[in-house]
């Protein structure tokens, strides 16, 4: 199950709780990247066999750098009087008493750079008690990625993310290691990464299986970890109480349009008041310095402000139209009540029936 479609179920579920049961036999796995099942699967396993795996493979760690256990703690730092609250996925100490700090990101978020440095500094800012010196432990941030995060990079997964200084790193203790597990996913199809042995890109084979609702390769198969993976994310495993939660604070689809139009907008309205002033600037210099800049400066910004702002707006609607539409017609073909995808999309049973 991707995320689009576990976002139908919780619309099904909003509707009627019940429908967890057509969902469960629609789809053989939840979504593994949503924070309760991904809390559930790594963080109250046993041992915590899958969750040291995940990390040694993510991080690159082996032999004696390797992860051999991990103690989980509270997930979250309170804000101290009107400070916000750092809440992660999982925070936990290795056998080597190095910390952990792991977060799962399902959709891009302008300033989910600044959320990561702050979660750092107030975990950084835990370490040291009175009376003691600042030796400060190693410190991991694992960012697993839904979407792509370094586009400059297209064939690049995998970013270890460092402060460097003249060609070094200037604090190695600090490591920063984001996944772009969709990117992944995209190089897997085009085969650029068959060649790709390591572990990481195992692990992101078995969760592409996952999500993608596929058959995995017979490597995968046969691997314990990967089984045991599999079987612990099957979606008859959740209860309704845990997707009854997500229900209640769920963002939907609406809510990400009106996000991206925000988005259309503020880019319009730039673009149309660079070219504006551009304008302006050109034809107030050859009717006077002083006066044709003034005025120039002032039409084309209105004009320019204008024209970006409905161009942004009208192509931020056709993109939003078209994800709609490729989302009812999946839903569709995933076998989903049409009654679902019409309260989903808007759309008339004709209109999906016609995609």
């Amino acid at each position: 199950m991707n995320r689009t479609q576990h976002l139908a179920m919780l619309e099904a579920m909003r509707i009627d709780s019940k429908n967890l049961l057509k969902y469960q036999q629609i789809y053989k796995f939840a979504y593994l990247l949503c924070d309760g099942v991904f809390k559930i699967v790594f963080a109250e396993e046993k041992g915590h066999s899958l969750l040291i795996s995940l990390l040694n493979a993510m991080l690159d760690l082996h032999d004696g750098d390797a992860i051999k256990s991990i103690s989980l703690e509270m997930q979250e730092y309170p804000g101290i009087f009107t400070k916000k609250d750092c809440i992660l996925d999982i925070i936990g100490t290795t056998n080597a008493g190095e910390k952990v700090l792991v977060e799962v990101q399902q959709k891009k978020d302008k300033f989910f750079k600044d959320r990561v440095q702050y979660y750092l500094s107030r975990v950084i800012e835990n370490q040291v008690h009175t009376s003691e010196k600042y030796e400060l432990p190693r410190i991991y941030f694992l960012g697993l990625l839904d979407f792509e995060m370094f586009p400059e990079e297209p064939a690049e997964y995998i970013h270890h993310v460092d402060e460097m200084c003249h060609g070094k790193k200037f604090f190695p203790k600090i490591q920063k290691v984001f996944v772009e597990i969709d990117k992944f996913f995209e190089l897997e199809n085009a085969g650029t990464t068959k060649d790709d042995h390591s572990d990481a890109a195992q692990w992101l084979r078995a969760i592409k299986a996952i999500v993608k609702e596929e058959s995995a390769p017979e490597k995968i198969l046969q691997n314990e970890t990967f089984q045991k993976l599999m079987d612990s994310v099957k979606l008859i495993n959740f209860a309704e109480e845990l997707f009854n939660v997500e229900v209640k604070n769920m963002t939907d689809l609406q809510a990400e349009h009106e996000e991206g139009l925000a988005e259309g907008r503020e880019l319009g309205f730039a673009e149309g008041k660079a070219e504006g002033y551009a304008d302006g600037k050109t034809e107030g210099f050859a009717e006077g310095k002083a006066e044709g800049y003034a005025d120039g400066k002032t039409e084309g910004f209105a004009e320019g402000k204008a024209e970006g702002f409905a161009a942004g707006e009208k192509a931020e609607r056709a993109k939003a139209d078209k994800e709609k539409r490729e989302m009812a017609k999946g839903l569709r073909d995933d076998g989903v009540p049409m009654d679902v995808i019409i309260r989903r999309t808007g759309f008339s049973k004709e209109e999906i029936e016609s995609l």
